[in-house]
């Protein structure tokens, strides 16, 4: 069995070479003077090699609770290697193989920083009805991970957050709003933001690269000067008769405008909601974006027959 002073006095030769310890257990010497922990077994009747870490000298040995969190691959003691090889030779016995394991380990841990699966995380936690006030209206969530799907996912999904510079995200915004218009690519600039915020709120160390990106660097919007008038409204609606579509598709739409409800409020009512004496649809706050419950009263004929649309049964 080696000694940690043979582990120290050895030295590069012209060529790699291997010194044995015990039960499996070797340490192999690159010319670059690199000393390796590996660990050789037989899984599913083939020979396999694990590299269990390499060695520098002054590398304490872990204590108990710290080797219980000690993977393979690190900087190692030479009591901490044998730990590790106890490690590798119960998995052998138990069935899996320490080296498949250990590549699904480091690409999983590699592939939860990457800013897809920071931005999978943020949509669960804004769809959550735990977050409270942090929860996002359907629609809304809707629109961001339609942006994340069609602008974000493919040029970024799969890179780690902190390979994410600023000017990779300009070109990307430039492209989003010569193809898509300025819409979508502002909308793109805040998504990005928001899931850097939200990684950099759970405790990632990371610094923001949409901080030195301006929003006007990509458009501004003039705000809405007016709302339709009646003569407007009217024509509006007297197109919407005439629009190729369902019958039931005209009355939804028609029955949103009047009552001025989004689509996931619509859709989600429920007969407890409507209260025909006093010809009112009360929805409850979890499906409101103020998050408070939101009165809607009449027009009653409307409501009745567009409501008959979407619950069941409907008398």
């Amino acid at each position: 069995m080696l000694t940690d002073s043979q582990l120290k006095s050895l030295k590069p030769g012209d060529k790699a070479y291997k010194v044995a310890d015990a039960l499996g257990l070797y340490v192999t010497v690159a010319t670059s003077g690199t000393r390796s922990f590996r660990y050789d077994y037989r899984f599913d009747g083939k020979r396999a090699t694990l590299t269990i870490g390499r060695y520098e000298d002054g590398t304490p040995s872990r204590t108990a609770k710290e080797l219980d969190v000690l993977d393979f691959g690190d900087v190692l003691s030479l009591a901490d290697a044998r730990m590790l090889r106890d490690r590798a030779r119960r998995m052998v016995a138990a069935g899996q193989s320490p080296s498949k394991t250990k590549v699904e380990n480091h690409t999983e841990a590699a592939d939860a920083q990457t800013f897809g699966a920071w931005a999978d995380k943020y949509f669960e936690f804004k769809a959550d009805p735990k977050s409270g006030g942090e929860q996002l209206a359907d629609s809304t969530l809707a629109l961001r991970k339609s942006i994340y799907r069609r602008l974000l996912e493919k040029p970024l999904g799969k890179k780690n957050l902190d390979d994410i510079k600023p000017k990779v995200l300009t070109e990307l915004f430039d492209k989003a709003k010569a193809e898509r218009g300025p819409g979508p690519a502002v909308h793109a600039r805040e998504l990005v933001l928001l899931v850097y915020r939200f990684a950099i709120g759970k405790g990632v160390e990371v610094t923001n690269p949409v901080d030195s990106i301006q929003r006007k660097t990509i458009a501004t919007f003039q705000p809405r000067e007016r709302n339709l008038d009646r003569r407007e409204i009217k024509t509006f609606f007297d197109a919407l008769q005439h629009t190729a579509t369902l019958p039931t598709l005209r009355l939804a739409v028609k029955f949103m405008r009047l009552t001025m409800v989004r689509k996931g409020e619509f859709i989600g009512a429920t007969w407890k909601e409507i209260d025909w004496d006093r010809a009112t649809w009360t929805i409850p706050a979890a499906r409101m974006k103020a998050d408070r419950a939101n009165t809607v009263y009449g027009p009653l004929k409307l409501s009745r027959t567009c409501l008959c649309l979407n619950l069941t049964p409907c008398v």
